[in-house]
C-alpha cells in the first residue's frame, strides 16, 4: 500500500489511478533513478572507450613532439614488376615502455592527378616496449602502376 500523492488516500500500490480523487499516479521515482543510472553508465563508456581510442594513434602534431608513442622511417617504396602492389617499406619504434597487442601502419595513396588510389597498410602483433618493428606496408588495389606519392595517415595501436 501506498498513499495518493495528492490526496494522501492509502492506495494499491501497482494503482495508477487514485480511486478517491481520480487523479493518476506518476512514478517519478524510477524515472529519476533509471536516468541516473543511464547516464553514469553512458559516461563510463564514452570516457572509457576514449581513452582506449586514443591510446595507440599517433597523429601528424604528435610526430613533431619528443614524447610520442611511436615514430616511423620510410626506407623504400615502389611498385612490384607487374604493377599489381605498390610497397613502403620502413621501421616503427615503440617509444613507450609499454607492450601494444596489435600495431597497424596505414599510407594513402594517390595519382599524379591527386587522386586517392586507396590504402598500404601493414601491422604486427605484440610490439615490446622500446622495440622497432620494420614493417612493409603494401597495397590492396590494382592501379599500382599509377602510384605517384603515397602519405602517411597514422599508426594504431592496443
Amino acid at each position: 500500500m501506498k498513499k495518493c500523492k495528492y490526496c494522501q488516500s492509502e492506495i494499491d500500490a501497482k494503482a495508477k489511478v487514485c480511486p478517491k480523487c481520480g487523479k493518476k499516479q506518476k512514478h517519478i521515482l524510477r524515472w529519476v533513478v533509471l536516468g541516473i543510472f543511464a547516464v553514469i553508465i553512458i559516461g563510463a563508456v564514452a570516457g572509457g572507450g576514449e581513452d582506449i581510442a586514443e591510446e595507440g594513434k599517433v597523429s601528424k602534431e604528435e610526430t613533431n613532439q619528443s614524447s610520442e608513442k611511436f615514430t616511423y622511417e620510410i626506407t623504400n617504396e615502389y611498385a612490384d614488376e607487374f604493377g599489381l602492389s605498390y610497397y613502403i617499406e620502413g621501421s616503427v619504434k615503440n617509444n613507450r615502455d609499454k607492450e601494444y597487442s596489435y600495431v597497424q601502419i596505414e599510407f594513402v595513396c594517390y595519382d599524379s592527378d591527386g587522386n586517392n588510389l586507396g590504402t598500404a597498410i601493414d601491422n604486427t602483433n605484440n610490439l615490446l616496449g622500446n622495440e622497432t618493428w620494420k614493417f612493409k606496408a603494401m597495397t590492396m588495389f590494382s592501379d599500382s602502376e599509377n602510384v605517384d606519392h603515397c602519405n602517411y595517415k597514422e599508426i594504431t595501436a592496443y
